[in-house]
């Protein structure tokens, strides 16, 4: 088995631009200001960013080629569909709503399965991301129900 059947080009390349843009970023907030209060959301997060692109590569070349795994391109042009969904309904319906509906449909489409579980996560990750947001930025977000 190839390293290229193992880790794509295109997964590799949009690893790489995830990884240089933190970098940038990371860089740049650095360079314009070395204060706490400029740098608290961005070297966190540059290097949580940093930190996954490194578990993901090493956990791809570490695991072992599945060859009966087929993807589906539907089901990649369906969740972008509801990707661009969720952005058109932040801004229309609420940061909250827009949050639940798309991380529980994410879970069902993973496979997530029962009746209770799948709401259970989306609605705790949606109280989680809303009010940890509302902390960090100063800004009101547009909101229905939280």
């Amino acid at each position: 088995m190839d390293m290229t059947t193992r880790f794509p080009a295109t997964h590799a390349a949009l690893l790489g631009i995830v990884f240089a843009t933190s970098g940038f970023i990371l860089w740049s907030s650095v360079s314009a200001s070395s204060s706490l209060n400029n740098l608290v959301v961005a070297v966190p997060v540059a290097a949580v960013l940093g930190i996954l692109v490194l578990l993901v590569i090493t956990g791809t070349i570490r695991k072992p080629v599945d060859e009966s795994a087929k993807t589906g391109v539907w089901g990649d042009l369906f969740l972008l569909a509801g990707f661009a969904a969720f952005c058109f309904a932040l801004t229309h319906i609420g940061f909250d709503v827009a949050t639940f509906v798309f991380v529980w449909a994410g879970v069902v489409m993973s496979g997530g399965r029962g009746l209770w579980q799948p709401p259970l996560y989306a609605a705790l990750f949606t109280v989680l991301l809303v009010k940890g947001f509302g902390s960090l930025f100063p800004y009101p977000m547009l909101t229905l129900v939280l």
